[in-house]
């Protein structure tokens, strides 16, 4: 396995749980470093932005996680791969939506 060079992931990002059925709060640690690259073009949808985020592995992220970037704004993870299943890197799929 390749794993993502620690440059390229050089956002700093908070992990959290809003919801409050899914224990609410931060995680931990609540704060890590990520690559955010833009995912292929899929369905149109002009409200809706998805990106692939990459990050060490985190045995607290769920598909309920919110992660807020360095400029406040919030990706919802709605796909992960645990690559290899080796619990060493995450791959997520996120969906930023865009308020207007």
């Amino acid at each position: 396995m390749i794993k993502t060079p620690a440059y390229r992931k050089c956002h700093l990002v908070r992990l959290d749980k809003p919801l409050p059925e899914d224990g609410g709060g931060a995680l931990s640690p609540s704060q890590v470093y990520a690559a955010i690259e833009p995912s292929q073009p899929g369905s149109f949808d002009e409200d809706k932005i998805t990106h692939i985020v990459t990050l060490d592995y985190h045995p607290e992220i769920t598909l309920n996680t919110r992660i807020r970037t360095e400029d406040d704004r919030d990706l919802w993870v709605r796909g992960m791969q645990d690559v290899e299943f080796r619990h060493i890197e995450l791959r997520l799929l996120c969906e930023e939506v865009l308020s207007r």
